[in-house]
């Protein structure tokens, strides 16, 4: 639902090669392998520096959406080195396979399958590696179930929560708030003044008590709203798949049918009231917030309500100056040194 990474897709075929298993330790690994549970046959690829022992957990957006379209071209130059990232396709998402699953395809079974990823990573590269989550968008609503069963925790030394969300009601409250609140001052900076005055429009007749037709309606003026702003960095995922279509395999058909199935699978309005926001104080491993100043699809108000609720002794929250909900892909520098640090500061 909170974003589907402007999934854009131009070309509908494409081949997708086939890669045997293979577990490397290495300063330099490239694995592909697939995880079965459930109906399920998740495409999972490591990278970088496995003997490193620390690995990073990519939880990407969606639901529906694809690890493929995090840059790792500059993860490779800039995180890869020193640590392994682990790009994890959730079920009905990006080249993961299997029939439908319209019956597994709720939150309470993407938290399960994200503990068959960890303990799937200790079976193959050791029983002492440091696993830290990165949540994104959708991700974060997943790690956050996840952190929050007592049992579950344990199993990672970290999390990175980039524009996520934890709360999907606080969520559309914060974005109708933002909304209006840019919608008018650039109103009066009579800038793109007909699409805000829409937005706005829309802000000032519906005020609370979301229903979620109202909810996907502030995610799509969200999602626009980001193209409004002059100071906003934009960020093209048609050029993306365009420039790596075939340096990264990407699988276009399994990405499109997984994307379009999911988008409107019954589990958006499902996950629509939820809400981890009383059980945050649970969280006590180490945070890094990472969040955009002009993200209108998770406001930077979760990442405040993440802050002040969660146990955690080390926490930090950084904001960039230039992203919306993609700072991992805008801002692509602070985002990477801020995750190395992290990860060092907290072993």
């Amino acid at each position: 639902m909170k974003s589907k990474i402007f999934i854009v897709f131009m070309i509908l075929m494409a081949s997708f090669s086939c890669q045997k298993e293979k577990i490397s330790f290495s300063s330099s690994a490239d694995d592909v392998f697939y995880l079965e549970n459930a109906g399920a046959a998740m495409r999972i690829e490591v990278r970088g520096n496995t003997n490193s022992k620390a690995f990073i957990v990519v939880v990407h957006g969606g639901p529906g959406a694809t690890a493929f379209f995090y840059d790792r071209d500059y993860y490779k130059a800039h995180l890869e080195n020193n640590l392994a990232m682990v790009f994890w396709d959730q079920r009905n998402a990006g080249a993961s396979q299997g029939n439908s699953n319209g019956n597994n395809l709720h939150l309470g079974q993407v938290v399960e399958d994200l503990k068959k990823v960890i303990e799937l990573l200790r079976y193959r590269y050791g029983q002492d590696i440091r696993v830290y989550l990165l949540g994104h968008s959708w991700g974060g609503l997943v790690t956050s179930a996840f952190l929050t069963k007592d049992t579950y925790q344990p199993m990672v030394r970290g999390w990175i929560c980039a524009d996520g969300s934890h709360n999907y009601p606080l969520n559309d409250t914060l974005t109708r708030e933002k909304l209006l609140n840019f919608g008018q001052v650039q109103i009066a900076m009579n800038k793109n003044k007909e699409s805000w005055k829409e937005i706005v429009n829309y802000c000032n007749e519906h005020t609370g008590g979301f229903s979620f037709d109202e909810s996907m309606q502030l995610e799509d003026y969200a999602t626009n709203a980001e193209a409004l702003i002059d100071s906003a960095r934009q960020v093209s995922i048609s050029t993306y798949i365009t420039n790596y279509l075939i340096q990264n395999q990407f699988p276009l058909t399994s990405i499109l049918v997984n994307y379009l199935y999911s988008a409107s699978a019954p589990i958006n309005e499902e996950i629509s009231t939820a809400n981890y926001s009383p059980q945050m104080y649970k969280i006590t491993v180490p945070v890094l917030l990472l969040w955009g100043k002009y993200d209108f699809i998770c406001p930077e108000g979760l990442a405040d309500d993440i802050y002040n609720r969660i146990g955690s002794a080390v926490k930090k929250k950084v904001v960039s100056p230039i992203s919306g909900h993609n700072m991992m892909l805008v801002d692509k520098k602070l985002f990477c040194n801020e995750v190395a640090n992290f990860v060092e500061q907290n072993p």
